[in-house]
């Protein structure tokens, strides 16, 4: 808690309120009784008499400050000077008709110390607190309120993503079953033909037919699904704005005991109360008490704020035996002291005395309580931002990543065979005086070869379809938002890969690449990384190349480097870079 924060709550909404009032009453009632029974002779009547009274006039008091001098409180900030003028004006309003009940009413000697400057710190402590509690407690339930109906939309927008990114990965594949795998059905049709008439025109009419299908259909549907950005419009960020109404006790923290605010408040505000009822004597005393329960106080403070936070029912018992702790102690230390020690004309007595630095105990508890509540709220809010964030640009971008996906998989798999396929279909003829001519072992070869294409091309779309997470690009995608506001991340990715890769070696990719960028962050201050994937001898080989300051002289592996042997793979640095650095790893796929 800071001044600034301090201030904002004082001359704000809560500067007198009706909770206001009713929380001072009832505490406030509870000290005019204590401190009026000691030091004046009334009967319990009238001292029952004399504390309602006071309420019902101060009732009208606050009423009056109210509708005057702070009447505009709950649609602007008011100036200090008027909220600490209205909080005077109720003490010294009350203290006053304190004093003229006493003298005119009750016909009693009135004493300008004890009932004019006793209250004076706690009243100014009891106004300045209650304020305080309740602006705060306000704020952390409006905010706890924003932060619920933050996560309740994020749930709903990322389910209904999901839903959108799944139909629309469906509709993209079914265009491409009935358009791209209806025409190589055709084309495979084609091959009974071949074994009817083997002619030079017809191999050659097939060949020129799957390359052109190969170049100019194939490429040109994956180039377009590549740079085609989707139809889905941005989510709206307003719709992450509201307010959800909480269940009461829905975000219930253990009370939490502060040492130093705590013993601060008996000195100062229970010191200048008691010298006003007693002189110096009194404010000796004070202070000895204090010092008796400070250790009790030191412990209480460590077991309810370190235990608290990670077991709060042990935290909560900790807090309550603090506070019978200090009881028994006010009491012992307040009969040991006023017997052997001073002697006091305004004596409490032991038990209400101790009642009186309990409340001051509870109240500091309940203002250091609310201040690590609001604080833990602060900080959900912050994560909940960041959050939203690195969510809100992973679904704004979600059609185009799935365009991205498919195009390459279009791409690899599929073009590349197919053109492999035309070629094999002209290289395993046999030359004769006609020109090229099939056997039919070469030709059923062939033939099974475009088969198997189809079947593991389908074959990749359906992994998609059905499991999103299994699929290196949604790897990927998933390592660039761990990363988002760090690091960038972009790859390559040659067709090949997608033929090889199998899911179960998903998981242990994905430990390997965040190892990888890890290290480039964490060790070479990189922000670019950029991921290229081949496979060469059987290996998968991931090159990782940063912007960042390369390869120190004394560079000693670490952890992560480490882990990735653990994985079962190879590393090494390239050598021939002039900056950032390349770090080079095979992972063998059998």
């Amino acid at each position: 808690m800071t001044l600034d924060q301090l201030l904002d709550r004082l001359t704000g909404r809560w500067a007198v309120s009706l909770k206001a009032w009713a929380l001072l009453t009832i505490i406030g009632n509870i000290g005019t009784y204590t401190r009026s029974k000691t030091i004046l002779d009334l009967t319990q009547t009238e001292l029952l008499t004399l504390i309602f009274s006071l309420a019902a006039c101060n009732s009208l008091i606050y009423f009056l400050i109210s509708q005057t001098i702070l009447r505009r409180r709950k649609v602007e900030k008011q100036k200090l000077v008027k909220v600490i003028f209205s909080y005077v004006f109720i003490w010294f309003a009350s203290c006053t008709l304190e004093i003229l009940f006493t003298i005119f009413i009750f016909e009693n000697t009135a004493y300008i110390g004890p009932q004019l400057f006793a209250p004076l710190f706690p009243d100014l402590f009891g106004f300045i607190a209650s304020t305080y509690l309740l602006a705060e407690f306000d704020s952390n339930r409006q905010d706890r309120s924003r932060l619920a109906f933050a996560r309740d939309a994020l749930l709903e927008t990322s389910a209904k993503s999901r839903k959108q990114v799944l139909a629309e990965r469906s509709q993209l594949i079914t265009a491409i079953q009935n358009s791209v795998f209806y025409q190589l059905d055709a084309l495979k049709q084609q091959f009974g033909k071949l074994r009817e008439s083997q002619s030079h025109q017809e191999i050659e009419r097939l060949a020129d037919e799957l390359e052109r299908y190969s170049a100019n259909t194939i490429r040109s549907l994956s180039h377009e699904m590549a740079e085609d950005t989707g139809n889905s419009a941005p989510v709206d960020r307003l719709t992450f704005i509201g307010t959800k109404k909480l269940p009461a006790f829905t975000n219930v923290k253990t009370a939490i005991i502060s040492f130093n605010f705590s013993f601060g408040t008996l000195i100062v505000v229970g010191g200048f109360h008691e010298l006003s009822l007693n002189g110096f004597a009194g404010l000796g005393f004070q202070l000895l008490t204090a010092l008796t329960i400070a250790p009790i106080l030191f412990l209480g403070s460590i077991f309810t704020r370190d235990v608290g936070s990670r077991r709060p029912t042990i935290g909560f018992m900790a807090f309550l035996s603090t506070i019978f702790a200090c009881g028994f102690a006010t009491v012992v230390a307040s009969d040991l002291l006023n017997s052997e020690v001073f002697d006091l004309r305004n004596e409490y007595p032991a038990n209400e005395f101790a009642v009186r630095t309990l409340a001051t105990i509870m109240v500091c508890s309940l203002v250091v309580t609310i201040v690590e509540a609001r604080r833990q709220t602060l900080k959900d809010l912050i994560a909940m931002n960041d959050q939203l964030q690195v969510e809100l640009d992973w679904i704004d971008g979600r059609s185009q990543e799935i365009r991205k996906e498919l195009s390459t998989i279009l791409h690899g798999p599929l073009q590349g065979r197919i053109a492999g396929i035309a070629m094999a279909l002209r290289m395993n003829g046999s030359q004769t005086s006609s020109g090229i001519e099939l056997t039919d072992q070469k030709l059923a070869e062939i033939e099974a070869l475009l088969a198997s294409v189809i079947v593991d091309v389908q074959g990749l779309f359906k992994v998609a379809d059905i499991k999103q997470e299994a699929s290196i690009v949604i790897k990927l995608i998933n390592l660039r938002r761990s990363w988002n506001g760090i690091a960038e991340i972009d790859w390559k990715i040659d067709p090949e890969v997608f033929s090889v890769m199998k899911s179960e070696w998903l998981e242990k990719l994905s430990d390997i690449l965040y190892e990888a960028v890890s290290n480039s962050v964490r060790h070479g201050s990189a922000d670019n990384v950029f991921m290229e994937f081949k496979v060469n001898e059987g290996k998968l080989v991931l090159h990782v190349t940063d912007n960042g300051s390369g390869i120190k002289s004394d560079f000693v592996p670490s952890v992560g480097l480490h882990k990735i042997t653990e994985f079962g793979a190879e590393y090494e640095f390239a050598t021939d870079r002039e900056t950032g650095a390349e770090l080079i790893i095979r992972m063998a796929l059998s």
